[in-house]
């Protein structure tokens, strides 16, 4: 398993049983259903579903998510771990977003709050 994929598992399970994580998602979905993010790496194509009940990740193209993150599997691991700055990688070409990149504020948030938790 890739460390993207160990990071992933990490981070979806913080978020699937904490309480406080879970308000965090309650506030980010507001009014809506959920929200979809297309991850696009050399290791294939995969999506998160994020629900205010919880977060999964599935193997894939999702027919129209709200935003899709293109980039190298280390490039995106350093962007959510913290490492490698986001505004870096959109300047440099090194990651490619398109739709919703707003989506990205929630999504840092989260991984942050997600990630300093556990420590």
């Amino acid at each position: 398993m890739s460390q993207l994929q160990e990071f992933f598992k990490f981070f979806l399970h913080q978020v699937n049983t904490k309480d406080d994580l879970k308000k965090h998602l309650v506030e980010w979905i507001g009014h809506y259903n959920g929200k979809i993010l297309q991850v696009i790496t050399e290791e294939g194509p995969q999506y998160i579903v994020v629900k205010k009940t919880g977060m999964s990740l599935h193997d894939g193209m999702y027919p129209s998510p709200d935003v899709i993150y293109k980039a190298r599997s280390d490039v995106l691991l350093g962007i959510f771990t913290g490492e490698v700055p986001f505004k870096k990688t959109m300047k440099d070409g090194s990651l490619e977003v398109i739709g919703n990149a707003h989506e990205s504020d929630p999504l840092a948030n989260l991984i942050l709050v997600a990630m300093t938790g556990a420590l």
